[in-house]
């Protein structure tokens, strides 16, 4: 017991100093929540409110605790706090490494009082069936040393949103804030994103990126224009490669093509990948490509992709996060950057030296059969030793806050003279 109510103190610790260092510089009421929203995230790996108000413990009735919490989200969050969070990613995360740009939905099939409820496409169901709920973009990068995803942007929209234009402008929305903190970096895009468009804009703030294309996709080559699919038939692969695909090491054979599409008539890479589907994969990069070493880096990037998937999963599947039961979109937004931040502190702890006490016991309390060293993804890992800590807790946070007091409370007569 003495030493499962150390690891509660120090875990606790450790949350409150996080939350301390992303709500710096904003009111004392916007701090409190910080920490608040974190740990009962953190706590009950979930994101329904009323479990966040059974983490916390506080000494009233927990529908108040609900609607505090409920009201606060829907405010404007500070500035300061969204700078703060992209600052603490920019120094776990690889700055140079690959960052990663895709698309969601978030599946609310029975919802009706939901604001601004459209119709998106089920990612999950096999038929891809049209179903009520939202879009969601996600960009995220990776951590320096053990490659675990960091969310820098995240956003939750509707196409009925009064005002709503189209979807490419929230991507490059969320590209420009990317830009900002991570100008170096290598911007990786599925075959969602093969549009000239797309192109134009990378090559506007002069930034480089990897874009698998589509078929159809009409390329440059040897003084004519061919179709994609066509020019990669008549390859079949010089260079071989090991690749992570479907969960194990795979080989394959790559090629390289010197091609310019219609968006410009600037020299780019077509890297063609051959032995891991029925269909080879095609990836567009403008990053240079000198060496063999530099083809075989640009396919290992791209298949680094499967991050940004596991890290949608974990949202979804470990914290619940197509169960949260706030209706307006910017709570919906504010709910969904905290719970990125929480998952930041995930990676920020699996970033951790082996020999931190902290680290060891949350992954000794996970309790988990393959060894580390076995295990790409840490995280789902983390967030259970998280939660089995926290549920130790007899108390909430309330008293790591200090409350103001008077300077003097004792009965006191002024005289009059």
């Amino acid at each position: 017991m003495r030493h499962s109510t150390t690891d509660t103190y120090q875990l606790k610790r450790e949350i409150l100093a996080f939350a301390h260092h992303l709500s710096a510089g904003t009111p004392k009421d916007w701090q409190k929540f910080t920490a608040d929203m974190l740990f009962g995230m953190l706590a009950s790996s979930s994101c329904i409110l009323s479990r966040f108000a059974d983490a916390l413990k506080e000494p009233i009735r927990k529908q108040n605790t609900v609607e505090r919490l409920s009201r606060k989200l829907t405010e404007h969050m500070p500035e300061a706090i969204r700078h703060n969070y992209l600052s603490f990613a920019r120094e776990i995360a690889d700055t140079a490494g690959p960052v990663f740009v895709d698309a969601s939905d978030i599946i609310k099939p029975y919802g009706k009082a939901f604001e601004d409820l459209g119709l998106v496409r089920d990612g999950s169901s096999p038929d891809a069936a049209l179903q009520k709920g939202y879009h969601v973009m996600e960009i995220t990068a990776v951590s320096r040393r053990k490659q675990q995803p960091v969310s820098l942007f995240s956003h939750i929209f509707s196409a009925r949103t009064q005002g709503f234009t189209s979807i490419n402008d929230v991507t490059f929305h969320g590209l420009r804030q990317s830009f900002s903190y991570f100008p170096n970096a290598t911007y990786v895009f599925d075959r969602g994103y093969d549009m000239n468009k797309l192109f134009a804009f990378m090559y506007t703030h002069n930034k480089q990126f990897i874009v698998r294309i589509k078929e159809n996709r009409n390329v440059f080559v040897k003084g004519k224009w061919l179709r994609a699919g066509v020019l990669r038939d008549r390859y079949k692969g010089k260079l071989n490669c090991r690749v992570l695909f479907g969960g194990k090491e795979t080989e394959c054979r790559v090629s390289c093509i010197n091609v310019q599409v219609t968006a410009s008539r600037r020299r780019l890479k077509l890297v063609l990948v051959y032995g891991l589907s029925d269909s080879p994969m095609m990836l567009l990069t403008n990053r240079p490509v000198k060496n063999k070493d530099d083809v075989l880096r640009v396919v290992r990037t791209y298949f680094m992709r499967w991050r940004i998937e596991e890290h949608f999963r974990l949202k979804k599947y470990q914290l619940g996060f197509e169960d949260m039961r706030v209706r307006k979109l910017k709570a919906m937004n504010n709910l969904n950057h905290f719970l990125n931040m929480a998952i930041t502190m995930l990676c920020a702890v699996a970033e951790k030296q082996p020999s931190s006490r902290l680290r060891a016991a949350v992954m000794k309390q996970a309790n988990a059969q393959k060894k580390e060293h076995q295990v790409l993804f840490l995280l789902y890992r983390i967030g259970l030793g998280f939660q089995r800590i926290l549920a130790q807790a007899r108390t909430g946070i309330r008293a790591w806050f200090h409350i103001g007091r008077p300077k003097h409370i004792q009965l006191s007569f002024p005289l009059l003279c």
